[in-house]
């Protein structure tokens, strides 16, 4: 797919925020619908260790994602699990790579890798959506930061095809 471009990730971001409640649990379903298994691993991956803030914020997120990406220059495939499993398997194989490295190196090598990557502005978006301030009464730990960065950038992976 081609990248998307920055102007369809924020007017994408910018209409997801301001839907109403109703819009967002039609667009739920539509989700669950045309993408089963990326809802499930939304609801599932991580289930352990994430408060359930950081699971709706994770399920957010990926909603959000989902419609930036269906902007794209292709139609989105249907993923399967086994789509899932691949990009989830690179993306821990990518991640133990980087914890052997020393700080220069680490900071070298995630520049290459975001450099190279498919989706830039979309995993751009990912990244800002977890750093924002959240909500009044909504606990977002930084130590969960990282996991949701990589649920997340698993979801891309898979749609970026």
């Amino acid at each position: 797919m081609d990248p998307i471009s920055i102007d369809i990730v924020e007017r994408t971001w910018k209409r997801m925020a301001s839907l109403s409640e109703r819009k967002a649990q039609k667009l739920a379903w539509q989700m669950q619908k045309e993408q089963p298994v990326v809802v499930a691993y939304l609801l599932a991956v991580d289930h352990d260790i994430l408060t359930q803030d950081e699971r709706e914020l994770l399920f957010y997120i990926g909603t959000v994602v989902w419609q930036i990406m269906s902007r794209g220059s292709k139609p989105l495939p249907t993923i399967t699990e086994e789509d899932i499993d691949d990009a989830e398997a690179r993306n821990i194989k990518m991640t133990e790579y980087l914890q052997g490295e020393t700080e220069t190196g680490f900071v070298e090598a995630t520049r290459t890798i975001l450099n190279n990557y498919g989706q830039p502005e979309v995993l751009r978006y990912v990244v800002e959506a977890l750093m924002e301030e959240p909500e009044k009464d909504v606990v977002i730990r930084d130590d969960s930061i990282g996991a949701l960065f990589l649920d997340l950038k698993t979801v891309v992976d898979c749609f970026d095809v």
